[in-house]
């Protein structure tokens, strides 16, 4: 009984080792893909508003508050989503079904990604389009104030994407399955097109 004892003590510490290590790396990887997607996205905004008219600028900030958005609803279904009956709907062979599964079970390392990075990210560049609206405003308006110009822009921006943040959020607790079944989906076509390229 004793050794049996000892047995599963040993199992356990050593299950709790690997999970400190798995997370540790997943510290480290998530650090990585943060810094690179920065990187690309502030390389991209900086092309894109150096130049800018006034309508690319709002394009660019309206792309980049829907992109957080639909992250950030993807993020929230996967937390909130059962797995019961994704578990079903992979029994039934529905498409994505298996993806969506392995996304609920590592809810975390999704949320962190669809919900801080990507939207994190999104909302530094939304800043940066902001900036950019400030300076074509004032530059064609001189009588207006820049600093008032600036805070009212930033408002605005900042009201839309946590407007349609809270919009997403119950949407994505009350669909949970239907989204992450749907990311599922769009994911399995890129999973077939990687198999058909790598044949």
């Amino acid at each position: 009984m004793n050794n049996e004892q000892e047995y599963k003590i040993e199992i356990m510490s050593i299950s709790k080792k690997k999970r400190v290590k798995s997370n540790k790396v997943w510290l480290l990887q998530i650090f990585f893909i943060s810094l690179f997607l920065s990187i690309i996205f502030a390389l991209i905004s900086e092309l894109m508003l150096s130049n800018a008219s006034l309508a690319l600028a709002l394009f660019l900030i309206i792309f980049l508050i829907v992109v957080s958005g639909i992250f950030d609803i993807v993020g929230m279904a996967v937390t909130a989503c059962n797995i019961r009956p994704l578990l079903i709907c992979k029994q039934k062979g529905e498409r994505g079904a298996d993806i969506g599964l392995k996304m609920v079970k590592n809810a975390d390392k999704i949320c962190c990604i669809c919900s801080d990075v990507v939207g994190d990210i999104c909302s530094i560049l939304c800043g940066a389009g902001g900036v950019a609206i400030t300076v074509i405003l004032v530059a064609h308006f001189p009588t207006f104030n820049a600093i008032i110009m600036s805070i009212l822009v930033s408002s605005v921006i900042a009201s839309i994407s946590v407007l349609g943040k809270a919009i997403g959020k119950t949407f994505a607790l009350n669909n949970s399955l239907k989204v992450v079944l749907w990311t599922g989906k769009v994911l399995s076509i890129f999973k077939k097109s990687s198999r058909k390229s790598f044949k």
